[in-house]
């Protein structure tokens, strides 16, 4: 019995390792990253919505959540947009409320509070998109530039499109597809991990009506 267990965990392990060896040393994470990506479009609109990525309970964004907010103010200081929206509430009581977290951070390294806006109901990307439009379309806007991470930025366009919005997709610039397609990466592992779970809250999204 022993010999038995011990043969199926070895095999076990070398299934792993051998999938590991596969996704590090192919662009198979890149290649199912490709459909989620949209191309960037960059233009004049009503308001910039930033999507939070994550906050700590003590009030300071994630890594996630720090880049789209300083990528997000950009794009507001450069003149596309007379309105910026920080989204994101707080998703489990472990966590920090990522609109007003982003709105700290902003606030801290120089930007007006007074041009921060945010909204701090939501808990998902469906309810960022309902929360986003219903507070956008009371101010009479409804064409957005739509600020996240290049993975989240189809489920995200699709979703605010559905609440009503005009979605121009404004994703982080410094999250591109690698060239060097055949070099191994162990962030390869990482990167099929948020795409399977993107893949999968398509397919959520889709069946519950939300995109």
């Amino acid at each position: 019995m022993f010999k038995k267990v011990g043969r199926w965990v070895y095999r076990s392990l070398a299934a792993i390792g051998l999938f590991a060896v596969i996704v590090t040393s192919m662009p198979i994470s890149e290649f199912l990253a490709r459909p989620l990506r949209l191309e960037a479009q960059v233009k004049p609109a009503q308001a910039i919505v930033v999507l939070g990525g994550g906050a700590f309970k003590e009030g300071l964004p994630t890594v996630s959540s720090l880049v789209r907010a300083v990528y997000g103010f950009s794009l507001f200081r450069d003149g596309h947009a007379s309105r910026l929206l920080l989204a994101g509430g707080q998703a489990s009581p472990d966590f920090g409320a990522e609109g007003l977290a982003m709105k700290k951070l902003l606030a801290d390294i120089g930007a007006s509070p007074n041009v921060l806006a945010t909204e701090d109901r939501s808990t998902r990307t469906y309810s960022n998109a309902q929360e986003s439009a219903r507070i956008l379309h009371a101010q009479g806007a409804a064409h957005v530039l739509l600020v996240t991470h290049p993975n989240h930025m189809l489920r995200a366009t699709r979703t605010f499109e559905k609440a009503g919005l005009v979605v121009y997709p404004a994703p982080i610039p410094w999250d591109r597809l690698s060239l060097e397609l055949t070099r191994p990466k162990l962030g390869r592992l990482t990167l099929l991990q948020d795409v399977l779970y993107e893949y999968a809250a398509l397919a959520l999204y889709w069946w519950r009506g939300w995109l």
